[in-house]
C-alpha cells in the first residue's frame, strides 16, 4: 500500500478519470455475472429488538443549532409507485443538508459533539451549541481532524474542521473521483490517496492518526477499535438519527418497508434503530452493491465477513466490510438484504432525476432495491410486499460526481 498526497491549492487534473467513471461509462452493467444472491434474509432478526441509543440522543436539538439547519424534503414518486403496484413510494431528499450534497455532516458534526465535551470534562447530558464548539474546538490544540472516506463522509469531515478552525486529513481510495478528491481539498484539507481498497485507505487513517497524534473520525471501525474509536463511530450513527427523526414525522404514518443502502452500515443501522422504536413489524431491507456486498455475506453466516474490492458506479458503497458498531444492529433489527447492479442504480437514477430529485448512483441504490423488490415475484412475496405497501427510501447523496451523474442521465432505461 502506498499513498499519493494532495494538498488545498494542488492542481488536479480533470481529464484523470477513475477506473470506476471509465468503466461505468463504456459497461454500465460491471457487476453482472458473479453469481451473488439476490436476496439475503436474516435468519438472525430479533422480534424484540426495539432499537438502540433509547430515550433520545441531543443530536437533533444539537443539529438544530447549526447555521442553515433545514428539514429536508419528502418527495413522493406516485408514477414509479404505481409502476410498483405499491400504495406509496417516498423518499427523502438529502441531495443537500447544511450546502453539502449528503446527509454525512450530521454523523460526523455531533461524533465531534460528543468528543469536545469528553475533552472538556461536560457532563454527558450537557448539549453545546454549533457556536460553542466553534469557540470550544480550536482550545483543544486546534486539533487535526483525520479520516478515510469513499468522498462523502470525507467532505463531512473537512467542511466541519473548515468551521471550527481545525486542520484536516483525508484519506480516499487513489481511484476516487476527481471532483470527490477536489471537494474534499476545497475545504483546506489535505488528501492522502491510497493505492488500495477503501478498507487499506481506512486502515492508513488510523495509523496515521496514532502516529502523529491526530484526531481519528471514523464512521466505520474494526474489532480491535479502542474504546474512543468506537465512540466516535457509535456517535456518527447516532447523528444520522436526525435524519430519520425527520423522515418519520413528516411520512406522519409509519412505513411497511425501508430501503435503504448500506456501505458499511451506519446509515442503515441508524434507520434501524430508529424504525424499531416504533415498528416492530415494519420490515427493513438493506441494499447493497453486488460486488460490495458484506453485509450480505455477514447475515448469512451469523458473523462479520469482508468480501473483495469491487469496482462499481455506486462509489460511497464500494466498502469491503461491515462496521462494528453497526453490525450488532444490523444483525438484530434488518430483515434482509438485497444486492443491485450498476444498471439498476442507474437507472433509479434517471427516475428520481424525472421526479426532480438528483441522486448519484450510491443515493438511488435504495429506489434500485425497492424496484427489484417489487417487479420479481419471488422477493415481492418472501419480503410480503403488497398494492397496500407503504415504501419509504432515502437519497442519500447528490450528484457528488458530476461527470458520471451525467453520463448515466444520458444513458436511456
Amino acid at each position: 500500500m502506498s499513498t499519493r498526497r494532495i494538498t488545498a491549492g494542488a492542481t488536479l487534473r480533470g481529464d484523470r478519470v477513475s477506473q470506476v467513471q471509465a468503466e461505468s461509462q463504456s459497461s454500465p452493467n460491471i457487476v453482472i455475472g458473479m453469481g451473488t444472491r439476490r436476496l439475503v434474509t436474516n435468519p438472525h432478526r430479533d422480534a424484540a429488538y426495539v432499537g438502540a441509543w433509547r430515550g433520545g440522543t441531543g443530536s437533533s436539538r444539537f443539529h438544530r443549532t447549526m447555521p442553515g439547519y433545514a428539514t429536508t424534503p419528502v418527495v413522493d414518486l406516485p408514477q414509479v409507485a404505481e409502476s410498483c403496484t405499491v400504495a406509496r413510494i417516498a423518499v427523502k431528499n438529502e441531495q443537500e443538508r447544511f450546502g453539502l450534497p449528503s446527509f454525512k455532516v450530521l454523523g460526523s458534526s455531533w461524533a465531534l459533539h460528543e468528543r469536545v465535551k469528553h475533552m472538556k470534562g461536560f457532563s454527558p447530558d450537557t448539549l453545546i451549541s454549533f457556536h460553542e464548539l466553534r469557540t470550544l474546538a480550536p482550545g483543544l490544540g486546534p486539533p487535526t481532524l483525520c479520516t478515510a472516506s469513499d468522498g462523502n463522509h470525507g467532505r463531512a469531515v473537512a467542511a466541519l474542521a473548515e468551521a471550527l478552525g481545525c486542520r484536516c486529513v483525508v484519506f480516499l481510495p487513489a481511484d476516487s473521483a476527481v471532483s470527490r478528491v477536489a471537494a474534499i481539498a476545497g475545504h483546506g484539507a489535505g488528501v492522502e490517496l491510497v493505492k488500495g481498497s477503501y478498507d487499506e485507505a481506512v486502515a492508513a487513517a488510523r495509523a496515521t492518526a496514532r502516529a502523529r497524534g491526530y484526531w481519528y473520525c471514523p464512521d466505520t471501525v474494526g474489532d480491535d477499535a479502542t474504546p474512543d474509536e468506537r465512540a466516535f463511530a457509535s456517535d456518527v450513527m447516532v447523528g444520522y438519527g436526525t435524519l430519520f427523526e425527520e423522515f418519520l414525522s413528516e411520512l406522519v404514518e409509519v412505513p411497511d418497508f425501508l430501503f435503504v443502502q448500506a456501505g458499511v452500515g451506519g446509515l442503515s443501522a441508524a434507520g434501524v434503530s430508529s424504525l424499531r422504536r416504533v415498528s416492530s413489524r415494519a420490515k427493513v431491507v438493506i441494499v447493497e452493491p453486488e460486488g460490495s456486498n458484506a453485509i450480505a455475506e455477514s447475515l448469512s453466516s451469523g458473523a462479520p465477513r469482508s468480501v473483495a474490492d469491487v469496482p462499481t458506479v455506486m462509489a460511497c458503497l464500494r466498502c469491503q466490510s461491515v462496521s462494528a458498531v453497526a453490525w450488532p444492529v444490523l444483525l438484530a433489527g434488518a430483515d434482509a438484504v438485497l444486492v443491485v447492479t450498476d444498471n439498476e442504480a442507474a437507472s433509479a437514477v434517471r427516475d428520481l432525476a424525472r421526479a426532480g430529485v438528483i441522486a448519484g448512483a450510491s443515493g438511488a441504490a435504495g429506489l434500485a432495491g425497492a424496484r427489484i423488490a417489487c417487479s420479481d415475484k419471488t422477493i415481492r412475496s418472501r419480503l410480503g410486499i403488497t398494492s397496500d405497501s407503504r415504501i419509504a427510501l432515502v437519497n442519500s447523496e447528490g450528484a457528488t460526481d458530476p461527470e458520471s451523474y451525467e453520463a448515466i442521465l444520458a444513458q436511456r432505461n
